[in-house]
């Protein structure tokens, strides 16, 4: 077994292919042994092979847990995106892909209070949707105000499905922004601003958020949040991109000048005291499955099997996570010879 490869990796078989937009499709997976336990809002990890290469991107899952024997992911077409091009203009039904066990600490488990709001734009709905989906099938009597923004009203993602679920759910409040609203659109336009959230969702700063969408999208809710009196540790953000990396941690002075050896699987490299493991290992052309390589989401999550390191994160990783010895390889610079596994 190599590196990149584990017994943790499941095969997909794709059984459905929902259009959502023109450049948004739900792909729905039935998990070879059965759905992994998972809880509303993480995220899997996929293992593409294509023209020979071995590329690792993390999804949100949109479904709900506990609802049969398949899995969901709401995915967008990026122009430059090799992998969602991919997936939306050959995977087809009935071929199978891998995937690792979902994970994340974005999810609908973690509330602290049971008056919610939940924010997103573009494809960032679709853990969001899990999230209420899953509210749907557990707690139909939520306070919850779900605010979405897209470029235009085609855009929108599953207005059909929140219009069915506000029938069921009597204390769910939708508010769809258009910034490129067209004729015929009788939503909320414009961007998120605080101006356009006192008259959307005014009770913002009295609840607690889960965010979804671009950088730009999340840090504006954030301070909007903040400047309506909502606590800190009441705001939740899902990160995909890159964001700003934590300060650098100062190298040793009698650190060795050709770097310490790393040994990961059955791949041995060498990394600098001055560069992350996953710097390194991407230098080398040695795979570690990686989202955000920012320290936030924990897709490169490793075993510290030996060894030690300076890890300064973003929070992608919790308190006990770190005492089994689990690090992140996108924010773990070596102080030592080190050994790890996925």
């Amino acid at each position: 077994m190599s590196a990149g490869e584990d017994a943790g990796f499941l095969r997909l078989t794709l059984v459905e292919v929902r259009p959502e937009t023109h450049d948004v499709k739900t792909f729905v997976f039935r998990p070879e042994g059965g759905v992994p336990a998972y809880e509303a809002g993480q995220s899997m990890t996929l293992r593409l092979t294509l023209d020979g290469e071995t590329l690792f991107r993390t999804f949100s899952l949109a479904s709900a847990p506990g609802r049969g024997d398949t899995i969901a992911m709401t995915i967008k077409a990026h122009a430059p995106g090799r992998a969602t091009r991919w997936l939306h203009e050959t995977l087809k039904v009935g071929d199978s892909i891998e995937g690792g066990s979902p994970r994340g600490r974005f999810t609908i488990a973690s509330r602290q209070t049971e008056r919610l709001a939940l924010v997103s734009a573009g494809s960032g709905a679709s853990p969001l949707m899990a999230m209420l989906r899953h509210l749907a099938d557990t707690a139909l009597e939520s306070d919850i105000a779900w605010l979405h923004g897209a470029r235009t009203p085609a855009d929108m993602l599953f207005p059909g499905e929140l219009a069915g679920l506000q029938r069921r759910m009597p204390n769910l409040r939708v508010a769809m922004v258009a910034s490129r609203p067209e004729p015929g659109w009788f939503g909320f336009t414009g961007r998120l601003s605080r101006r356009l959230v006192s008259v959307a969702l005014p009770d913002l700063g009295r609840r607690e958020v889960f965010c979804c969408g671009p950088a730009g999208f999340m840090d504006e809710a954030r301070l909007i949040h903040a400047a309506e009196g909502g606590r800190r540790e009441l705001f939740h953000v899902e990160h995909f991109g890159a964001i700003a990396a934590p300060a650098p941690i100062a190298v040793a002075a009698d650190a060795p000048a050709a770097g310490f050896a790393i040994r990961f699987g059955d791949k041995r490299f060498t990394a600098r005291a001055d560069e992350t493991l996953l710097e390194a290992a991407t230098r080398q052309a040695i795979v570690i499955p990686c989202g955000c390589a920012s320290g936030m989401c924990g897709t490169c999550r490793v075993s510290l099997v030996e060894g030690e390191v300076a890890m300064q994160h973003n929070g992608g990783i919790s308190l006990e996570e770190e005492a089994e010895r689990y690090i992140l390889a996108c924010s773990s610079r070596p102080c030592s010879n080190v050994t790890i596994a996925l």
